[in-house]
């Protein structure tokens, strides 16, 4: 799908959502300078206006322009908020299905991800972003996987993810297309020409700062829309800052995710290295994947160069 990466890609940086911290922004590019990779910054990249950075045709602007930059390599988001349901009906696809390069962000850009696949089968890199983890001082953890992934000569990336705090809640193997992000982005698209077609895929879903109920009321959405009963596989990563409020009659996220999993034909993962957290093991989404896990595995397609079908 995607040309090999040299050893120094040409990194396109954009801001479809919120605008990023100022101090962050230039520690991020800092932090990508110290590693020799060049940078072309969008033009509307800090420019206030509202929450977001730049109106959404100014964001559409940078967005296009790094598609149709034949220098640039990669497209690196510097955060997400939110902004990008505003723009998936204005994006060209075409552009983006001609030049095909990976997105690179989670959060709020899970739907800007989710509809280039859904209308371009271009696949996305669902990781760190420049004013966030890069900006902030990238853990160890999240960098290792991140630049293997990107930098990968093999046909496959394989995670075994027994040395973290994932948690087998069903066993089995599945194969299929990873997709997936931000629970709350995930079910907002739902019902739109731009969400993606889910049989047969490994869905991945993680989320901030969202109380029980309402991840409970996004589960509830993804079943009744039939989501549950068409994928092979299910990872769920960190729900961070989930919690009800003191004193508040609740649900743990255990006992909902028991009530939607507990007799799921698939195997599930509970507390996977992916989320809002410090760690993030970064997820190529749309290539073709296999969870195993009683070999505790995750094994995914490497998109550069090599061929992102199912087989």
């Amino acid at each position: 799908m995607f040309h090999r990466l040299s050893s120094q890609p040409t990194f396109g940086i954009v801001s479809p959502a919120y605008f990023p911290r100022a101090e962050r922004l230039q520690s991020g590019i800092e932090y990508l300078q110290q590693r020799d990779f060049r940078i072309k910054q969008g033009q509307y990249l800090c420019k206030p206006h509202g929450y977001f950075a730049g109106t959404d045709e100014e964001r559409l602007t940078d967005l296009h322009a790094m598609y149709r930059d034949r220098d640039v390599d990669l497209i690196l988001c510097t955060r997400g908020g939110w902004g990008g349901l505003r723009l998936v009906n204005r994006l060209n696809y075409n552009l983006i299905r001609e030049n095909p390069k990976p997105l690179i962000g989670y959060s709020d850009i899970t739907t800007l991800q989710l509809a280039i696949w859904a209308r371009a089968a271009v696949p996305s890199f669902s990781g760190p972003m420049l004013a966030v983890e890069m900006g902030k001082g990238i853990s160890p953890f999240t960098e290792q996987h991140f630049w293997a992934q990107l930098l990968n000569t093999r046909p496959e990336y394989d995670f075994d993810f027994s040395a973290s705090k994932t948690v087998v809640f069903k066993p089995g193997r599945a194969t299929g297309r990873l997709l997936g992000g931000c629970l709350a982005l995930v079910t907002t698209l739902l019902g739109t020409p731009y969400s993606p077609d889910y049989h047969g895929a490994i869905l991945f879903l993680e989320d901030t700062g969202e109380k029980p109920y309402r991840i409970d009321r996004y589960l509830a959405q993804l079943q009744q829309a039939g989501v549950f009963g068409q994928i092979n596989g299910l990872i769920l990563g960190e729900f961070l800052d989930c919690k009800p409020d003191q004193d508040e009659v609740s649900f743990s996220l255990l006992e909902i995710f028991e009530h939607y999993f507990a007799k799921a034909g698939f195997p599930v993962l509970l507390d996977f290295p992916y989320g809002h957290g410090d760690d993030i093991f970064t997820m190529p989404l749309g290539v073709a994947a296999e969870l195993d896990t009683s070999a505790t595995k995750l094994s995914l397609a490497n998109p550069f160069e090599f061929s992102v079908s199912v087989t």
